[in-house]
């Protein structure tokens, strides 16, 4: 609890830069309805469009974790602060933690009405309705990767509710990533950032 105090800042900016893209994301969907495509395609473009999504969504994230990551090697080389194992990961999962819970409620709220536990149905759509909300960008993949259950709704809403529950992991793995290579200075994208440059 101590570091998500000393570091809530940075915590609630990667949650907005999520709710951003997820925005985005939206919109990009709201666009292909407007279009006519027939339903055998509708997956396709829809996976596209969140894979599109997504990776904009990495290299956001990276980018902004490499950031954090060189101004850290600066205070550590000034001997300003210590180094902070797994920074990037904890900063990032800090900042899933709602994406966490809301997919987990949602998945088994919906896992519950498969198996015919009923009165969680209302309860499982308002989080099916929240969960598709914030993580978004990762609407059309899942929906592409679940297609073949789309027969059997509650089952194909289930294991998508599943995949929301995965999906952040990726997040937090790309956050770390971008953190230690910028503590490194070493970059994926663009030029290597000199010592005398800092």
């Amino acid at each position: 609890m101590k570091f998500f105090k000393e570091n809530s800042y940075d915590v609630v900016r990667l949650f907005i830069n999520q709710i951003g893209i997820a925005i985005f994301s939206l919109i990009l969907y709201t666009a292909l309805g407007t279009v006519k495509i027939e339903a055998d395609n509708l997956y396709t473009f829809k996976a596209i469009i969140s894979i599109f999504a997504i990776l904009f969504y990495f290299a956001l994230l990276y980018t902004v974790a490499w950031d954090w990551g060189a101004k850290d090697n600066i205070r550590i080389e000034g001997k300003r602060m210590e180094p902070v194992k797994l920074k990037g990961a904890r900063l990032a999962f800090w900042a899933n933690v709602p994406n966490f819970v809301f997919a987990f409620v949602y998945a088994l709220t919906m896992g519950l009405y498969c198996i015919g536990v009923e009165g969680v149905k209302n309860l499982s759509a308002v989080f099916n309705v929240i969960v598709r909300f914030i993580m978004s960008m990762h609407l059309g993949l899942l929906q592409a990767i679940f297609s073949f259950l789309a027969d059997n709704l509650y089952v194909y809403h289930f294991w998508q509710a599943v995949g929301y529950f995965i999906v952040p992991v990726f997040a937090i793995m790309v956050t770390e990533l971008g953190y230690s290579l910028g503590l490194r200075e070493k970059k994926i994208f663009g030029t290597i950032r000199k010592k005398n440059q800092k």
